[in-house]
């Protein structure tokens, strides 16, 4: 019997028993973990899919990631891939549900959407299944846009062929892209999360430069651009953290909540300072460390707008959805504008060199990975931890950091490879607050991870925004897979100020003879060129990328 066939007998089936007991299945009392039992895994497992894992695959190659207390990690409960790239999500509710309030419409869509890469997912409790178009901006005024098909468990059988599109045979044949809608009113509103955030981030910027530019006269330009810059990053550093659990939830909407019941007298910043030493307690690292921001004057009412845009329903951001390569891309177009104070205004505006340049151009992720699989990669095959502990990888104009996370990336990576071949080696490691069951489940605890940051990575960079964005980046990584909440006053986070430093270091001794040589950074795939301006980048497409070169420098081993 052919598939299709076979998936149209085994739904008529679910249709059946759902009629039969419709009353009972959407009680109050029939909950969503036992309609997923009931009817959502038996309906995807006749389009082919394998729920249950009986191919016994790896967790990295696995067609289905179900998830099995999505009210606690806020992720959708299935995640639909191929060959390890997801292709679908699914937002399962209980019938007794409406799946028409906003609430679910955004929970399943904002997700999708803050991933950049997955464009379709499904909200359904079986008596009715709608499919979105995940790529279009969320909008809470207009939730159902980019709603693909919608039908009730009545139509199903009318509507197979369209149901059949998302069967793991089809999906392995493209048929996802040929639902993605086409028209100019869909173009138009595929606004992809990076881009929207940007637009965000540069407002809350532009708004916060002017407040504290007005009350705070004796800040030259310079500590200007760097105070707003240290409250962005701490705001979204704790964001963040606290959509992947390892902050308590909501701790900054909370601060909001207490200063509007203290009748809005006392400042917000109070709260906020109290919170950052907090932070700075648990974790160490050099962003909550004592700073100007904390003493400057500053709107409550400002702060209190920014931080509410950043939660539902205003915010349309899931924060640990946003990978820490798509915050990267975010920050190096950030990182192409600047503060500009004149008798007359305060405005955020593109740097001198960057419009001569022709914008900012961020490094592909694919390059990225291309050029550290080819140089640290070749560099760390088959040696130890232990030896690669001596080894210092040093990206010499480091931008946002988007070289320096590939290369931590590979050594954890390859860190975890490790030690699940060579269990009796993984004893040797601190496990404080993590339970390993069989090596396949082995995770790398945050305090390897940190040694890994504080050993091996290293970054230059003449912009010392771009110091601190590098930072954070590299902190968002060791923190990223945790998921449960951390330990607190233990410094878990090392400190970077002697890795990653704001300095020039593309200018060879010669400089005095006004000659000036271009120099191809080690683990970059860009061209600099400095007869004009330190740090203006060109993107170049070379035939090949460059090979490595071997710098000189540093204890304990070579720089590259």
């Amino acid at each position: 019997m052919p598939e299709k066939e076979i998936f149209r007998e085994k739904l008529q089936n679910l249709i059946s028993k759902f009629e039969k007991d419709r009353t009972h299945y959407c009680s109050k009392g029939y909950p969503e973990a036992q309609v997923r039992i009931d009817f959502l895994n038996p309906f995807f497992e006749a389009l082919g899919w394998d729920i249950e894992n009986k191919a016994h695959k790896s967790p990295h190659e696995r067609d289905v990631i179900v998830e099995l207390s999505p009210e606690t990690t806020g992720r959708p409960d299935y995640n639909f891939r191929i060959n390890g790239a997801t292709k679908f999500f699914v937002e399962a509710k209980a019938p007794s549900a409406a799946l028409d309030d906003i609430n679910h419409i955004l929970q399943a869509r904002t997700y999708a959407w803050s991933t950049k890469e997955v464009f379709f997912v499904i909200l359904t409790d079986f008596e009715d299944f709608r499919l979105y178009d995940a790529s279009l901006r969320p909008n809470p005024k207009f939730p159902d846009e980019g709603l693909i098909f919608d039908f009730k468990y009545t139509d199903y059988l009318s509507n197979i062929e369209k149901l059949y599109e998302l069967s793991k045979q089809r999906v392995e044949q493209g048929s996802l892209e040929a639902l993605l809608p086409k028209d100019t009113k869909s173009k138009r509103l595929r606004i992809p999360p990076d881009k929207s955030f940007l637009e965000d981030l540069t407002g809350w910027r532009t708004e916060l430069a002017k407040d504290i530019h007005k009350r705070n006269q004796e800040f030259d330009v310079k500590l200007l651009n760097d105070v707003v810059q240290k409250l962005l990053d701490r705001i979204i550093f704790i964001r963040i953290a606290e959509d992947r659990k390892i902050r308590p939830d909501r701790e900054l909407w909370e601060i909001v909540a207490q200063w509007k019941e203290e009748g809005r007298r006392k400042s917000i910043m109070t709260h906020l300072i109290d919170l950052f030493h907090e932070v700075n307690d648990d974790l160490n690292g050099d962003i909550f460390k004592p700073h100007a921001c904390e003493k400057a004057d500053i709107d409550s009412g400002l702060l209190a707008e920014i931080i509410e845009n950043l939660y539902f329903p205003k915010s349309r951001y899931r924060f640990d959805a946003i990978g820490v390569e798509l915050l990267g891309s975010i920050y190096e177009r950030y990182l192409g504008s600047t503060i500009r104070v004149t008798p007359k205004l305060v405005k955020v505006e593109e740097k001198p060199e960057v419009r001569k340049a022709g914008g900012v151009y961020y490094t592909p992720k694919y390059i990225v990975d291309y050029i550290v699989k080819n140089t640290v990669g070749r560099l760390i095959e088959g040696k130890t931890p232990r030896q690669i502990e001596k080894i210092k990888i040093l990206d010499p104009a480091c931008g946002s950091g988007s070289f320096l996370l590939g290369a931590y990336q590979y050594l954890i990576n390859y860190h975890l490879k490790y030690y699940r071949e060579h269990p009796k080696d993984a004893q040797t490691i601190q496990f404080d607050f993590y339970t390993r069951i069989n090596p396949e489940d082995f995770a790398l605890p945050l305090r390897e991870k940190a040694k890994i940051l504080r050993n091996n990575i290293f970054g230059v960079d003449i912009d010392p925004q771009s110091v601190e964005i590098t930072m954070m980046s590299l902190y968002l990584k060791a923190l990223e897979g945790e998921r449960g909440m951390l330990p607190k006053k233990q410094h878990l986070l090392p400190p970077l100020s002697n890795n990653v430093k704001c300095g020039n270091s593309l200018i060879g001794y010669d400089i005095f003879d006004g000659i000036f040589s271009p120099v191809i950074p080690a683990t970059s795939g860009i061209f600099r060129k400095d007869s004009e301006q330190v740090g203006m980048t060109e993107k170049i497409t070379p035939s090949a990328p460059p090979p490595p070169l071997k710098l000189r420098g540093g204890k304990g081993g070579s720089m590259w």
